[in-house]
């Protein structure tokens, strides 16, 4: 039992870890004049990410399909510690000078969330989730810093964030920085988290299941083929 609670507190942390690399790397996309160029700095966050193999919802989901490395508890305790690590990011930055520097891109960003609706708000999830379990699972087949690993994720990850798809993490982000800087209902903030999960949730299981059962030419590591 001892061992079990040791674990899920190393996975939580490893949460924490990922949550806060996103939140930096959105952090930079926010402060890059130019969104194509900001959308190239983005993937940052997400390499700390793979590179160390942290517990990102976005990650753990593809993975638990496609693999059977992860399960609920941990889907679970990735949201968790993605949302804590995100919001720590977010408060950090409203207690310096860098919140000025993004609060004129930031705005729009959250406003089109928060007034976006369920339905958009879950399919926009379901794409962005295509795009980063894709990354997921070219990033697991190739070498750690191979050119081969670097240009897919970085591509693939780019173009979610240049198509302003919406990701669980990054919108964590975004809506806590938003709620510091003009405040916000919360009660919006849990719509757009709630369908957005959702739709990362049904994207990404979907295409780690596609990925095991129909599309696998060489296997991930820990993949037994149905």
């Amino acid at each position: 039992m001892k061992w079990r609670q040791m674990m899920m507190k190393e996975k939580l942390f490893s949460g924490v870890m990922a949550g806060a690399y996103i939140a930096l790397g959105a952090m930079t996309y926010l402060s890059v004049p130019n969104s194509t160029v900001g959308a190239l700095f983005f993937a940052a966050g997400i390499f700390l990410v793979f590179n160390f193999s942290n517990m990102l919802f976005t990650r753990v989901c593809p993975l638990s399909a496609a693999t059977g490395e992860y399960g609920m508890k941990d889907m679970a305790a990735a949201w968790i510690g993605n949302g804590l690590g995100a919001g720590i990011v977010a408060t950090a930055a409203h207690f310096c000078r860098f919140e000025g520097k993004i609060a004129e891109k930031l705005a729009p960003v959250a406003e089109g969330k928060l007034a976006d609706g369920p339905l958009s708000l879950f399919v926009m999830g379901v794409f962005c989730a295509v795009f980063v379990s894709y990354a997921v699972l070219l990033g697991k087949k190739h070498k750690s810093g191979s050119f081969a690993q670097i240009f897919y994720v970085w591509l693939l990850i780019t173009a979610f964030v240049f198509g302003g798809y919406d990701h669980i993490v990054a919108n964590m982000y975004y809506l806590a920085a938003y709620s510091w800087a003009f405040g916000a209902d919360w009660l919006m903030i849990c719509k757009v988290l709630f369908f957005v999960t959702a739709g990362n949730v049904a994207g990404g299981l979907l295409i780690g299941f596609l990925e095991k059962k129909y599309m696998v030419t060489e296997k991930l590591p820990g993949m037994t083929k149905m």
